[in-house]
C-alpha cells in the first residue's frame, strides 16, 4: 500500500471485458483509454460534469461511439477516496454508491522470451 495521498479520478466502464485486442492496449495504454483525471482546482461537485466531459473527449478522440478494443461505454466509476466511489450513468445520474474503487492497472503478459509490459 502506498503512502501517497489519494487523488480522485474516474474510470470508464465499457461493454468489452476482456478487451478485444491486447495489441491495442499495448500500443495505446488502457489508462489513456479508460482513465479520466479531474481538474482538482475545481470543486468536488463538478466531478460528474468533468467525468462526462472527459468521456466525450475520449470518444471524440477515437472516432465517436466506442473506445478502441473496449467498445462502447456503459457507465463511469468516480473514485472519490480509497474504497469509496459512485457509479454514474452516461446521462450523469448516480446509479450506485460504492464501497470500493476501480483502477486501471499496468498489465504484463508472458511469452517464451519473458514478460512484456503492457501500458
Amino acid at each position: 500500500m502506498s503512502d501517497d495521498p489519494f487523488i480522485p479520478y474516474a474510470v470508464i466502464e465499457t461493454a468489452n471485458w476482456p478487451p478485444t485486442s491486447l495489441m491495442t492496449i499495448w500500443a495505446i495504454g488502457a489508462a489513456k483509454l479508460k482513465r479520466i483525471d479531474f481538474d482538482l482546482s475545481r470543486p468536488k461537485d463538478t466531478f460528474i460534469d468533468q467525468a462526462l466531459a472527459g468521456l466525450q473527449a475520449k470518444l471524440d478522440r477515437w472516432g465517436g461511439k466506442e473506445l478502441p478494443s473496449f467498445g462502447r461505454p456503459v457507465s463511469i466509476i468516480i473514485n472519490l477516496e480509497p474504497k469509496r466511489g459512485i457509479r454514474i450513468s452516461l446521462d450523469g445520474s448516480i446509479m450506485d454508491y460504492l464501497d470500493w474503487t476501480m483502477s486501471v492497472e499496468k498489465a504484463t503478459i508472458s511469452s517464451s522470451g519473458g514478460k512484456i509490459r503492457l501500458k
